[in-house]
């Protein structure tokens, strides 16, 4: 039993490894009106399926604060990341690329789509 605890202990412990995702310049770039975001798909590409499974606040240190976030039947909610220029920004982009994370009930994220 202890050494169980003991695993279940240690294993809180393990960083999220990001490869190489530049998490302070993803969030700097709020809405994605300085265009670093929009750099940055190769490496979000390769994130995406590391973020599945991940609870609401491992999201929030990797990726930030969404820019919106959606509430969705059975309690599951999106939080939303623009990657391209957003409409609160001074010049957006029509149809602007975005970050969509899926959470379930429990804030597991179980989808990550860029639309």
């Amino acid at each position: 039993m202890l050494l169980l605890f003991t695993i279940a202990i240690g294993g809180c412990g393990n960083r999220l490894d990001v490869g190489d995702f530049d998490t302070s310049r993803w969030k700097d770039d709020l809405n994605g009106c300085k265009g670093d975001r929009a750099e940055m798909t190769e490496a979000l590409n390769e994130l995406k399926p590391k973020l599945l499974g991940l609870y609401q606040k491992a999201i929030l240190k990797v990726l930030g604060q969404p820019e919106e976030q959606e509430l969705y039947k059975r309690s599951q909610n999106y939080y939303i990341y623009y990657i391209d220029k957003g409409p609160k920004c001074d010049s957006s982009t029509e149809g602007a690329r975005r970050l969509e994370v899926r959470f379930t009930a429990l804030g597991i994220a179980n989808e990550v789509n860029i639309r």
